[in-house]
């Protein structure tokens, strides 16, 4: 063989090897980056577990309070004596997250070390909130069982405690979002080749429900909705193109196993359940008694959207998981996210006798509630503080008019029978965007449509405003400060 046809035929082979090289480290490189997802995402279920104690624990010091003779409980402690993060018998994981990070540690030298800098930094700032979250449960029994509750200065330390679990919840997603976004970030630079990267069309249309739901728990936790009716557009399109991929078209192909075709049975039936939610928070739909104090969006995150979301509820994250798994294509898992946790203080301790609006900020009046199209009133209710005193009774004849009343998208008032006798209330207003008041009819009585009046005073003068609501429509008023 000629020597310059040696050497191009050494150099198309080491250019070959060389490619082939690349691709493998960089799909080890991508084992490595699912490591800390691994981690981050049982360490979100985890945190769950530990949420439900520290809701708990706010739940039995509340009847403590509330009702002194109230036995406080504390067995979810003493079935958990140990470390729910590390879980040696393996209870609530396959591999517990401290394991996880253990394997972070050991798998070192698989990325550039500047990105592994970086990234070790966040997982170990996770590792200390965990472990925070996970002393928090245990630092408050012994509070409880040691100090005497009568006294207030030592209630507050306990709701300080409390408080100190909302700050670790809030600042483990920080970090999670951090170490997210650097895991993106480095993961772009990386090159697969086309046989490594197989079904294009799949991974882009499991990727699409995951982002669109992620835009909607991001508003609920944010609460931002004032477009969540079009957030719940983007899901559904991206469901859509999800449905509309038949994996039988795959023959011959790892997509055609059961297993696969039940996991992505099962993204159809929780993304359909997801906004199915979303539709009745975005409606104005009751919240459960339970969870009437910690307001509306904290119901339909932690609760209703969350659990189709994340692993605990068999949602759409674990079984997109389940399928990158099973497929062995070097693509990033996803994330899961987490929980936050609000505390709730008794009402013996509560210093205010006004109701506020979860919705700090509303852009928008009401279109569509419960399912009934909204009708604004041509008036509007024009008052001269943020704090405002409303009574609410039956207009002229009373009929067993049996309504509800929603302030700001949370409903104050619900399925009462008006009568003469006034309901009477106090609003503080948002000082920012929109304020409103919405009546909806639950049952009109004996003669149609329902009709409430509310009275209020503005600028030293008592004024009188009627609203009407019928089994079709409902009717909202603003409320504008003129000062």
């Amino acid at each position: 063989m000629p020597f310059n046809k040696f050497l191009f035929t050494c150099s198309f082979i080491f250019v070959f090897i060389g490619s082939v090289y690349n691709q493998t480290t960089d799909s080890v490189k991508v084992k490595a980056l699912n490591n800390y997802i691994n981690f981050s995402n049982e360490s979100t279920h985890g945190l769950l577990i530990v949420h439900r104690l520290l809701e708990n624990f706010n739940k039995n010091i509340n009847k403590f309070v509330d009702l002194p003779d109230q036995q406080i409980n504390f067995y979810s402690n003493k079935d958990l004596p140990k470390d729910i993060f590390e879980d040696p018998e393996n209870w609530f994981y396959d591999i517990s997250p401290n394991e996880w990070y253990t394997k972070i540690n050991n798998s070192k030298g698989k990325i550039p070390s500047a990105v592994e800098v970086k990234l070790n930094n966040s997982a170990s700032e996770m590792k200390s909130i965990i472990s925070g979250v996970n002393s928090i449960r245990f630092e408050l029994e012994e509070q409880i069982k040691s100090l005497d509750l009568t006294k207030r200065e030592n209630l507050s330390l306990v709701y300080d405690k409390l408080e100190k679990g909302v700050n670790l919840y809030k600042n483990f997603y920080v970090k999670q979002l951090i170490l997210e976004g650097d895991i993106l970030a480095y993961y772009k630079t990386l090159k697969f080749g086309v046989d490594e990267m197989q079904f294009p069309a799949v991974l882009h249309a499991i990727d699409g429900v995951y982002k669109t739901t992620r835009v909607a728990l991001k508003g609920l936790y944010d609460k931002d909705d004032d477009n969540f009716s079009e957030v719940i557009k983007a899901q559904e399109a991206a469901l859509s193109k999800f449905e509309a991929i038949n994996l039988s078209d795959y023959n011959s192909t790892r997509l055609v196993n059961s297993r696969v075709q039940l996991y992505w049975a099962n993204i159809k039936r929780q993304s359909a359940e997801s906004l199915k939610v979303q539709k009745a928070f975005s409606e104005s739909e009751n919240v459960p008694d339970e969870y009437k104090l910690y307001d509306k969006y904290y119901y339909y995150y932690n609760i209703s959207v969350i659990n189709k979301f994340n692993r605990y509820g068999n949602g759409v994250v674990f079984e997109m998981n389940r399928i990158i798994d099973y497929l062995t294509i070097p693509v990033l898992r996803y994330f899961e996210v987490p929980h936050y946790f609000k505390v709730i203080y008794p009402k013996l301790l509560e210093k205010t006798d006004f109701l506020a609006a979860s919705d700090p900020i509303v852009k928008a009046l009401p279109k569509v509630v419960k399912g009934r199209s909204v009708v604004t009133a041509t008036r509007t209710i024009k008052v001269d503080s943020f704090l405002v005193d409303l009574k609410m009774y039956d207009h002229k004849i009373v009929d067993k008019d049996i309504v509800s009343l929603s302030f700001n998208g949370d409903w104050i008032v619900e399925k009462l029978e008006i009568s003469e006798k006034p309901f009477e209330f106090t609003l503080k207003l948002n000082q920012e965007g929109k304020n409103f008041l919405l009546l909806h009819a639950d049952d009109m009585g004996r003669q149609p449509p329902a009709t409430i009046a509310l009275s209020y005073v503005y600028r030293g003068k008592k004024e009188l405003i009627i609203l009407n609501s019928d089994t079709l429509k409902s009717e909202v008023i603003e409320i504008i400060v003129h000062k």
